[in-house]
C-alpha cells in the first residue's frame, strides 16, 4: 500500500526539525511511514521580505522560528496572506492531508484535500473541556496572545506567557498556573518535554498543542490506513470501509456497537472538531438534542466526559 503523502505547513522556514518529528511521533506514525514533505510561510523570503511582516498596531502577533534557529514576531495578517497561495498550491498536488501547524492563526481555510488546522483542533479540544468545571490554565508564548486570547470567558482559567527559549519566565507562568486542573501549553513550540517540567513542578496533567495536533493527524492517518487499495472499491460487509473515522470509532474503547446512527453522526462530527451548535445545523437538529445524544454517547464509550473521550483517542495506536 502506497504510503500517505502529508504535507507540514509551518508559519516559519522549513524544515521544522525541532517540531515535526515528535508530532507525527505523537500522531503514531514511525518513520518512514509516512511520505512527507515540509513547507513554511517565510520559504523564499529575504530579510527585508521578513522584516515587511512586522506586526502592525493592535495586529494579532505570532512568534515563530526562522533557518538559523533565531525568533522572530509576525503580524498574523501578513501570515494569512502568506499562507492562502501556498495552501492552494497544495491543495491541488495530490496530498492525502494537509497540517498547518500553528496556533493563534484564526483565518480558515476551505480546502478540496482533507486539512489539519492546528488551531481549530485545539479550539475543539477546550470546547470539549469547558462544557464541564475544569478549571483550565493556558499558557501562550507572547504577552499579546496571551490578553487577547480568543476563547474569552469561555475558560475560568489562570493564564500565563512564557516563550519556550526563556527559563526565568517558563517558571514565573508555572507559578502562576498551580491553581488549575489541567494546564495547556497553546503554542506548537512547546515540548513534550517542557511539558513533563510543567507537570513536575505544578503538580498538574498538562497537555501540549502538539499533542492535540497529533491526536487529528492520528485520525486521518487511521482513516487512510483503513482505504480499500487502488481498483478495490469497498463492498458492504466487507471490512473495508470508507467513511472517515469509521475505522477508529469501531475501535475505541466502550459499547460502540450500540450507537444508533444518530449518535454515530454525532461522535463522527464530534471527533471531527464541530461544536453543538454546527453539529445541530448539519444534522437538522438542535443543539439540545445534539447534547442529548452527545451525552448518550459517552455513557455507552463509558467516557465521564468528553476529555476521557479526547484523551482515548491521543493513546489509539493502529494495530
Amino acid at each position: 500500500m502506497a504510503r500517505p503523502r502529508l504535507a507540514f505547513v509551518s508559519i516559519g522556514h522549513s524544515p521544522r526539525e525541532d517540531m515535526v518529528p515528535e508530532v507525527l511521533a505523537l500522531a503514531g506514525a514511525a518513520p518512514g511511514e509516512v511520505e512527507l514533505q515540509e513547507f513554511g510561510a517565510l520559504d523564499g523570503l529575504d530579510a527585508a521580505g521578513i522584516a515587511a511582516g512586522a506586526p502592525r498596531e493592535r495586529e494579532p502577533v505570532l512568534f515563530t522560528r526562522l533557518g538559523g534557529g533565531q525568533r522572530v514576531r509576525l503580524g498574523a495578517g501578513f501570515l494569512a496572506r502568506r499562507l492562502a497561495p501556498l495552501l492552494h498550491r497544495l491543495d491541488g498536488a495530490g496530498h492525502d492531508l494537509i497540517v498547518l501547524a500553528s496556533t493563534s492563526l484564526f483565518q480558515p481555510y476551505r480546502l478540496r484535500t482533507p486539512f489539519v488546522h492546528a488551531q481549530q483542533v485545539v479550539d475543539a479540544w477546550i470546547g470539549a473541556l469547558v462544557m464541564g468545571e475544569a478549571r483550565i490554565g493556558v499558557m501562550h508564548s507572547l504577552e499579546e496572545q496571551h490578553r487577547g486570547s480568543a476563547h474569552g470567558a469561555l475558560i475560568q482559567s489562570a493564564r500565563a506567557v512564557a516563550r519556550e527559549d526563556d527559563i526565568a519566565d517558563f517558571n514565573e507562568a508555572a507559578h502562576r498556573l498551580e491553581a488549575a486542573n489541567l494546564i495547556l501549553m497553546h503554542s506548537v513550540g512547546y515540548t513534550e518535554a517542557m511539558a513533563e517540567q510543567l507537570a513536575a513542578r505544578t503538580g498538574k496533567p498538562v497537555v501540549t498543542a502538539r499533542r492535540i495536533l497529533a491526536g487529528a493527524i492520528r485520525l486521518h492517518l487511521v482513516a487512510l490506513a483503513a482505504r480499500p487499495p487502488p481498483g478495490h472499491p469497498a463492498e458492504p460487509g466487507s471490512g473495508h470501509e470508507t467513511e472517515p473515522l469509521q475505522a477508529l470509532m469501531d475501535r475505541l474503547p466502550g459499547q460502540t456497537e450500540t450507537l444508533t446512527p444518530r449518535e454515530r453522526d454525532v461522535l463522527k462530527a464530534l471527533l471531527q472538531g464541530e461544536g453543538n451548535k454546527e453539529i445541530g445545523r448539519r444534522l437538522g437538529i438542535s443543539h439540545r438534542t445534539v447534547e442529548i445524544h452527545r451525552a448518550r454517547v459517552m455513557a455507552k464509550l463509558n467516557a465521564g466526559s468528553a476529555i476521557e473521550l479526547f484523551r482515548r483517542l491521543m493513546l489509539v495506536r493502529d494495530q
